[in-house]
């Protein structure tokens, strides 16, 4: 992309204070949901059609600490609906 030029998806993260009270858990959180992003994010940078931008936000909503494989499967199912939303023939 030319300098200046804006991303086809924006993206945000969110780890709730209220339920993880340890700044060090809501950052590994966040960190695990951005790898997992990054490693995946071509999929949707594909389905998005040149005129348009997508922002997403994910917020992270259980009590428990995740593990990596768990984190994939959310993010990368989330992935796959949004990519099945924005193709033409939806």
């Amino acid at each position: 992309m030319a300098v200046g030029e804006e991303s086809p998806v924006r993206v945000g993260f969110s780890v709730p204070k209220k339920k993880f009270r340890k700044s060090v858990d809501r950052h590994r959180i966040a960190r695990l949901m951005r790898e997992v992003w990054r490693l995946n994010k071509h999929l949707v940078y594909e389905a998005v059609p040149p005129d348009k931008q997508v922002h997403l936000f994910f917020m992270f909503t259980d009590t428990t600490m995740p593990a990596m494989p768990a984190v994939h499967s959310a993010v990368t199912g989330s992935i796959a609906k949004l990519v099945q939303m924005l193709s033409p023939d939806a």
